[in-house]
């Protein structure tokens, strides 16, 4: 049987152009709870983060923020620097929307959807009051009941503890249907911010908050950009060219499962 043709990389580039509302994938390196999520998802990406504000790209990463939501299910303000620029701990893909009525040139509908989603990320962002104690259990609380809302164990009913795709997926879905819902817009729209493939027909909470970052990896409505491995960084616009160079590890280890 004829095997694959091999993937002609791109030429490395200085740095990745990123937009607000980009979409960040993670593979965390030397990390066990990072593996076990690849293990449990089969995908070389463990974790999803979403970009908030981009100023002064040409001067690196530092006016880059992002909002990430963290393993414990606080959802945090952060530099996309704490990334992009520790490239011995953590790989990076990028993928985008690229649908042409969010891309559309129109300010007012563009403004309308990204500032919709980005005010609904920035509205679960936690302000940390409380002592070390009550972040410390709310942490626990938090961690147990997102694995078993990952491993589809119960259903928490109107309580908040997103993973992080989940979170991703929520932002999208919740932006975008609110402002249709406003402005009459077709609805049909709708369906191409469901990033989650297990969504067959009626949209649940339970299946926007369990939306995982190998769902994000594998959605086609979703444009790969860039991945950055190893330090280098590459533009790429298929799976294909993200599975070459995602199984291309320099020091094999235990924790690197398969791609995509």
């Amino acid at each position: 049987m004829a095997g694959t043709a091999p993937v002609e990389l791109k030429e490395q580039v200085n740095v990745c152009e990123l937009k607000p509302l980009d979409i960040m994938l993670v593979h965390t390196k030397r990390s066990l709870w990072g593996w076990l999520i690849r293990f449990g998802t089969r995908c070389y990406w463990n974790h999803a983060l979403m970009v908030y504000t981009v100023e002064k790209t040409e001067q690196g990463y530092g006016a880059v923020m992002v909002i990430d939501p963290k393993t414990s299910g606080n959802i945090e303000w952060d530099c996309a620097a704490r990334y992009l620029d520790r490239l011995n701990k953590y790989d990076v893909a990028v993928k985008r929307l690229e649908a042409g009525w969010f891309q559309s040139d129109y300010v007012a509908d563009k403004l309308s959807f990204r500032s919709r989603i980005c005010n609904i990320a920035l509205n679960e962002v936690d302000v940390k009051l409380g002592s070390k104690l009550v972040e410390f259990i709310d942490r626990i609380i938090r961690q147990i009941v997102i694995v078993f809302r990952f491993l589809h164990i119960v259903r928490p009913i109107q309580l908040k503890a997103f993973t992080c795709g989940g979170f991703v997926q929520w932002c999208y879905y919740q932006g975008v249907s609110q402002t249709l819902a406003e402005s009459g817009v077709d609805r049909a729209r709708l369906k191409e911010v469901i990033f989650n493939p297990r969504i067959k027909k009626k949209v649940t909470p339970f299946e926007l908050l369990t939306t995982t970052p190998a769902d994000l990896a594998k959605c086609d409505k979703l444009s790969w950009k860039y991945i950055i491995k190893d330090g280098v960084t590459r533009e790429v616009s298929s799976t294909a060219e993200v599975r070459s160079i995602t199984k291309r590890s320099r020091k094999p280890h235990p924790f690197a499962p398969h791609a995509p």
